[in-house]
């Protein structure tokens, strides 16, 4: 699951890049998403760019969770560059896939093979998911919801992905 997840994220970033001319890139609008609202119990919040041309874009995220020690939830901060593929795009409803690699720092995580242990700090990489709902209240505004994942490669000590539900509000320009 890991290697097709993998290559449909590197496929995916790879045409749509690719899709890019300068001038395209240089003709593109910006938007900039504050995101509010939880990882596993535990509060988040983030900015997401994204530099769009057509039903294309590109853009990078960063996004940081606070700790919550009853669902086992370390703080952390997220960090990931993404391609974007606007599905739906009609009548002030916009519905988005985002595909991309991420790298997180959780820290204070205990070890699962030694709880005793002192506890320690990781860096997760992996792809990232984004599944995004937006709604345009006027051309410069947006409000709307997004669920994005971060798939961890890199570490034993904490879970395989970390899903984020936030409510966003888009600034278009």
């Amino acid at each position: 699951m890991k290697t097709l997840i993998a290559i449909l994220a590197t496929l995916t970033f790879c045409t749509l890049a690719n899709a890019q001319s300068k001038q395209d890139l240089k003709e593109g609008s910006n938007t900039i998403r504050l995101l509010g609202g939880s990882a596993q119990a535990a509060a988040s919040f983030g900015l997401d760019y994204e530099r769009r041309t057509g039903t294309f874009g590109l853009g990078a995220k960063i996004l940081h969770s606070t700790k919550n020690e009853d669902a086992g939830k370390s703080e952390s901060t997220t960090f990931d560059i993404h391609a974007v593929s606007h599905l739906f795009d009609h009548n002030d409803m916009d519905i988005y896939v985002a595909g991309g690699i991420g790298v997180s720092n959780m820290d204070d995580v205990a070890n699962p093979a030694d709880p005793t242990a002192n506890t320690s700090d990781e860096t997760l990489i992996g792809p990232t998911l984004g599944i995004g709902l937006a709604y345009t209240l006027s051309p410069q505004w947006s409000v709307g919801f997004e669920y994005y994942t971060l798939y961890n490669w890199s570490s034993d000590k904490v879970a395989d992905n970390y899903n984020y539900a936030n409510v966003a509000v888009g600034f278009n320009f």
